[in-house]
């Protein structure tokens, strides 16, 4: 089982740095048969252990992921922020979807609205975004990418977890949370960063 990584980041500081370093370091942690590709929104100089490609155009979350998309090679395809850590174990999570039949999924997560989620050997069908379907870090097999087609760049930032889950949905393609891994969220670490004034453009 190959996977992509693939990870939206802006590398303006040394801490956002350092939080992409984390996610790339905790999803290498499994020895996974893992293609790690991260998406750079800034014109900063990186040097991630991952295949950089360079996004020039204004940003939008979707068409970033996209554009990582071209160069992905593996059965599982990861849509990701930068600010996740993975959990020791994550990557079972590719024979369970196919053998389960959900071609997309998500993790539990610490995030509020999972806390009533049953953790271990149970799947959760559903569409709800921050429950269901938790929008920074979604497992999707390449089947279903080929299947729903390009991700809806409909908005920019905000509601893109929401036009995946209608694609889905149109393409009467299932999709589960998946209790038996855990991929943590730090909260809109890279958002923060930014101003109050760039911060509302991404909610429209």
């Amino acid at each position: 089982m190959k996977y992509d990584l693939i990870i939206v980041a802006r590398s303006a500081s040394r801490e956002l740095i350092q939080t992409t370093e984390n996610c790339i370091n905790s999803a290498k942690q499994d020895k996974a048969d893992l293609n790690i590709i991260v998406v750079e929104t800034t014109t900063f100089a990186v040097n991630y252990d991952a295949e950089i490609i360079r996004y020039k155009d204004g940003f939008n979350y979707n068409r970033a992921l996209n554009l990582g998309l071209e160069y992905a090679k593996g059965d599982i395809h990861i849509l990701a922020n930068n600010d996740l850590i993975f959990h020791k174990g994550w990557s079972i999570i590719g024979e369970s979807m196919i053998v389960n039949g959900f071609p997309s999924a998500s993790a539990l997560s610490t995030y509020y609205l999972q806390r009533g989620f049953q953790r271990g050997n149970w799947i959760y069908p559903g569409y709800e975004i921050g429950r269901h379907l938790t929008g920074w870090c979604i497992f999707a097999t390449k089947e279903c990418i080929a299947k729903i087609g390009r991700l809806d760049e409909s908005y920019e930032f905000w509601f893109s977890d929401d036009m995946y889950a209608h694609q889905l949905i149109k393409a009467d393609i299932k999709h589960g949370l998946f209790c038996n891994v855990q991929v943590d969220h730090i909260l809109s670490a890279t958002l923060r960063t930014l101003s109050r004034q760039e911060q509302r453009k991404y909610i429209r």
